[in-house]
């Protein structure tokens, strides 16, 4: 079964945007970022990961929202709304590009077909936030945890550097109780649906069951 994030995400992957991002990487900065790093944006620069794995999260509240997806210009919705504050933190060994506002604008506005790619990135990122917020406002915790060992699995195969622990994963996204997550982890592993080492969900051996 494929959760709807990978599917998503598949579909994503196949959009022809690689001569915009060739663009990109010929008029902007390259850094490399080590696993556990911040990301801090400077304003002024946009920054567009091409290689890892990226988490968004609510500076305020300590909540982990998401991952950042492929190409998403960070720091373009702090430019159009500076009120806003997020925080990126590097999951995996991550390369990006840093690209002056003036630059961006002159790759992305000066044709159609420039104009058509980075609107397909805005959509698809305005499409992930849609399924995120469909996923955990679910009626039941269960419900909840339920897509996330999906999403978390196609993440692992995805990403292979990743190193968080799915219990970790869940709680950081959703503030669900620790003692309750695990709980469901070890009822899922004890009932042969799941199996995990080290803390990684590693396969989802069964159809999970609708309900707990």
């Amino acid at each position: 079964m494929e959760s709807g994030f990978e599917n998503i995400h598949r579909y994503y992957k196949s959009l022809n945007i690689e001569n915009q991002i060739n663009e990109i990487c010929k008029s902007g900065e390259e850094l490399i970022f080590a696993t556990n790093r911040k990301l801090n944006i400077t304003p002024g620069f946009i920054y567009v990961p091409v290689e890892g794995s990226i988490a968004i999260l609510h500076a305020e509240r300590e909540l982990t929202i998401g991952n950042v997806i492929d190409f998403m210009p960070i720091g373009l919705m702090e430019r159009h709304c500076p009120i806003v504050s997020f925080e990126y933190k590097c999951m995996t060994p991550v390369r990006v590009v840093k690209i002056s506002y003036e630059k961006f604008d002159d790759i992305f506005f000066k044709n159609n077909e420039n104009m058509h790619a980075l609107s397909s990135i805005l959509i698809f990122m305005t499409i992930f936030s849609l399924d995120l917020h469909s996923e955990r406002k679910q009626l039941t915790s269960y419900q909840t945890i339920k897509p996330m060992l999906y999403r978390y699995l196609y993440r692992a195969k995805t990403y292979p550097k990743e190193s968080e622990g799915l219990a970790n994963f869940i709680i950081r996204r959703t503030k669900l109780s620790r003692t309750h997550v695990f709980r469901v982890l070890a009822d899922l592993k004890e009932g042969g649906y799941i199996t995990m080492k080290n803390g990684r969900l590693i396969s989802i051996d069964k159809v999970l069951p609708d309900g707990y």
